[in-house]
């Protein structure tokens, strides 16, 4: 628990700041939190902010009061609150650290099989980089402001409207380099016989890039990549994901929109490792520009993860 995010019920206008109650299984006052995997289903109205247990134990008000942990489900815990116990936490989150960033995750109360899990497994890339589950659809994909936060400064949204826009673009893929991405399905088609990127050809990073590609495994043996839509479509996915932490939509509509970028991605790639390809080149395109620096190491590393770890969506879902 030390290592990991809980979360604390944000106050609605007029209610205290902390949500204190009386609870007689833990034997007095407490304040509740709750982990990631045990998070209620989504609601517009019940939000919840990230916290850690050294926050916690920062601004504890009151030495006799309990924390709460999964109140009211099978695996609650009751921990006493005291200076001296909120030492030991704040000893044992700096022994476990900050969670780190690139690990694949599963919440085993989401879809696992079928088109909705297809679709969630589209956006696994951005699920890996930020080590959240990646086939969780619900309350939040980091917390209510943090989501809101990504929408505004990543991507200018700040309201239903502009959530919809986004989206839109995105499934149409309007945000992949159109000239690089026409010299990719060109030479796909065996059209494309230039190779001066100003006159339509494939641009020669791509070859490059490419080329280091083959040799991490990321493309087989005289592989090359189909497309870069899939960097659109894994951020359709999460801009859902995002739009409902931020509550700018419902379930319903973000089940639909998840499906429609898992159809889009299927039309446009035959397998994963393509699809990963696809996604992979896109990033470091838009991050790396040929310095094969982090971006590119954290486009390996992900690649890696979701093509090689048995518990991989990637290893259990078919493509189509």
């Amino acid at each position: 628990m030390a290592g990991e995010d809980l979360y604390l019920v944000v106050p609605q206008q007029g209610q205290d700041p902390l949500p204190v109650y009386e609870d007689p299984a833990g034997g007095g006052t407490c304040i509740p939190v709750t982990t990631r995997g045990m998070l209620p289903p989504w609601h517009p109205q019940q939000l919840f902010d990230r916290v850690s247990v050294e926050e916690l134990a920062q601004d504890w008000p009151n030495d006799k009061w309990k924390l709460a942990v999964n109140p009211g489900t099978p695996c609650a815990a009751y921990l006493p609150a005291s200076a001296a116990h909120r030492g030991a936490w704040t000893r044992i989150r700096a022994q476990f650290g900050v969670r780190p960033g690139g690990l694949l995750t599963t919440h085993l109360g989401g879809p696992l099989h079928g088109p909705l899990a297809q679709g969630l497994a589209c956006g696994a890339p951005i699920a890996v980089h930020h080590s959240v589950p990646w086939n969780e659809l619900g309350t939040a994909f980091l917390d209510y402001a943090a989501d809101a936060r990504i929408l505004h400064e990543q991507w200018s949204v700040t309201d239903p409207a502009s959530w919809r826009q986004r989206l839109d673009q995105l499934l149409d893929a309007g945000f992949v380099p159109a000239g690089t991405e026409a010299a990719l399905r060109a030479r796909g088609a065996g059209t494309a016989e230039e190779e001066d990127g100003s006159s339509g050809g494939v641009p020669e990073l791509v070859g490059t890039y490419e080329e280091r590609f083959r040799a991490d495994g990321l493309l087989p043996a005289g592989g090359q990549v189909k497309s870069l839509v899939a960097l659109d479509y894994a951020h359709a996915v999460n801009l859902v994901r995002w739009g409902l932490g931020a509550r700018y939509c419902a379930p319903p509509e973000a089940e639909q929109a998840v499906l429609r970028a898992g159809e889009l991605a299927h039309a446009a790639y035959g397998s994963w490792q393509e699809f990963s390809a696809g996604y992979a080149l896109g990033r470091v395109l838009a991050f790396d520009n040929g310095w094969f620096g982090t971006a590119y190491q954290e486009a390996v590393h992900i690649h890696r993860v979701l093509g090689q770890d048995p518990a991989s969506p990637w290893a259990n879902l078919p493509f189509a």
